[in-house]
């Protein structure tokens, strides 16, 4: 039995001893309550009990004391075997605090019950050589990760009491039953720090609005008018409006990624390096997926029914808000100026504070870098006080520049195709993420290759709401090549 098991057990019989004692205290005093009575009813005088009467009386007494003595030595070696397995439980967890390669920084005891070990990981193996943790504590929070990874997924019996030890995850989900059944939810922890990955990989989770789902659905109301003013004659009614609203769904849908690994690499890794590794192929994978569906999905079922920015807006229900270059201008090593200017024109004032140009790199290359255009380099008058002030940023016509990878990659001739997109995409977009991260494991598909099979599942949605109409241009506008 561990310590602080141990511990538990002897408490659960000092509280027995105790109420063990007030219970014969009680007892005491109320056989005394009821002679004292007895007494002042009869009128009787003390003094003139009968001595068989005062005898018994005191037998009883001094049996009370000695079951009270036995108590009293038995609650004090349970405090002494309390105190000796604690001291025991708070020894174990520095010394597992060594064997982790980290400093015990402080030991307090919360309580009688629980003994706390606050631990600060130093000089850990791999540190300065992460990828994918950044920030404060990027060490730390990849070493958390890595327990948690070889705790469940290779059910390391180390890193399990390590996680225990530093609430990284709850027991249960330790327990062998729970992979079997359905996989290890990733607790909320590390969830985020792949949701933030995510964010990072994917231009659509980094620069749409994120919405986090309660539940399979979520409804998100959606303003589509707003109150009208009107010129008002002497001792005319004055013309009324209301705010027009409408709302949009969302339904979660999931994704999942595979991916197998050679035992060596999943045994031999540093807790870091498995970490960083497995955070890493995951959070690009669904960043890819939301970036292809999100862009350039067509609602089938290979994108999971989620219809892109960029497919939406050519569906001719959104005319106002796509620009289509000028006549020969079929690819984007044709593309000109003019056409730019003209889908940079074309935003609404209210998206521009935010506005980005969305585009594929080996366009931006074949066309914006093709003629100069960099930071407004190429451009009458050139850079100004606010493109010198962005730095290395890539800019176009004074606005950020966003790589999408998913967006249109063809450079050539590529007639009635969307290349750019242009505006403010947390005005035009949702994205929105359920809780639940999964991941599973399994050892026998691939046993003869002695590789591992590694695969997680999460559930999300991406929908862009507002692209305007046929007369009004959104807060997302396109430019697409010409047709001939």
């Amino acid at each position: 039995m561990e310590a602080s098991a141990k511990v538990k057990k002897l408490l659960d019989e000092l509280a027995a001893v105790l109420a063990e004692m007030g219970a014969v205290q009680e007892t005491d005093t109320e056989t005394a309550d009821q002679g004292e009575e007895m007494v002042e009813q009869n009128g009787m005088d003390p003094a003139a009990e009968d001595e068989g009467e005062v005898e018994d009386t005191q037998e009883v007494e001094g049996e009370k004391q000695k079951k009270l003595r036995c108590l009293c030595e038995r609650a004090e070696k349970l405090r002494d075997q309390i105190t000796f397995y604690e001291n025991v439980a708070a020894k174990e967890l520095e010394l597992r605090a060594v064997l982790d390669k980290s400093t015990p920084a402080k030991i307090e005891t919360r309580n009688s019950k629980e003994t706390l070990v606050k631990i600060s990981p130093i000089a850990l193996p791999g540190a300065g050589r992460l990828k994918n943790f950044k920030g404060a504590n990027a060490e730390e929070r990849a070493y958390r990760a890595g327990q948690f990874f070889r705790a469940t997924l290779l059910k390391d019996t180390e890193a399990q009491r390590w996680c225990k030890d530093n609430n990284v995850t709850e027991s249960r989900a330790l327990n062998e039953g729970v992979n079997a059944q359905g996989g290890i939810f990733v607790n909320e922890e590390i969830l985020n720090e792949i949701i933030v990955l995510v964010e990072e990989f994917g231009a659509f989770p980094a620069n749409a609005r994120n919405l986090s789902m309660k539940s399979d659905t979520l409804i998100v109301p959606r303003r589509v008018g707003g109150l009208k003013a009107y010129f008002v004659g002497e001792n005319s009614s004055i013309s009324e409006s209301d705010a027009a609203w409408d709302r949009v769904q969302l339904v979660a849908k999931k994704a999942a990624v595979a991916s197998r690994i050679s035992s060596e690499i999943l045994e031999d890794s540093s807790v870091l390096n498995l970490a960083d590794y497995l955070t890493g192929e995951v959070s690009r994978a669904i960043a890819e997926l939301v970036d292809v569906c999100a862009f350039v999905g067509t609602g089938s079922g290979e994108h999971g029914g989620i219809i892109g920015a960029a497919t939406k807006v050519v569906d001719g229900n959104h005319g106002a808000g796509v620009i289509t270059a000028g006549s020969g201008e079929t690819g984007a090593s044709t593309l000109k100026l003019d056409s730019l200017i003209a889908t940079a024109g074309r935003l609404p004032l209210y998206a521009r504070a935010q506005a980005k140009w969305f585009v594929n790199p080996a366009v931006f290359a074949a066309s914006v870098q093709r003629l100069g255009l960099v930071n407004n380099v190429g451009i009458a008058g050139g850079n100004t006080p606010a493109t010198v002030s962005a730095g290395s940023e890539m800019r176009l016509l004074g606005y950020p520049v966003v790589f999408v990878h998913t967006l249109s990659n063809n450079v050539s001739a590529d007639p009635g195709v969307v290349k750019f997109l242009f505006g403010d995409l947390s005005l035009s977009s949702f994205y929105a993420t359920r809780r639940g991260l999964t991941i599973k494991q399994s050892t026998e598909r691939y046993a003869e290759l002695d590789q591992t099979l590694l695969y997680s599942t999460m559930r999300f949605d991406a929908l862009t709401h507002d692209l305007g109409d046929a007369n009004r241009a959104g807060p997302l506008v396109a430019l697409k090549t010409a047709a001939s």
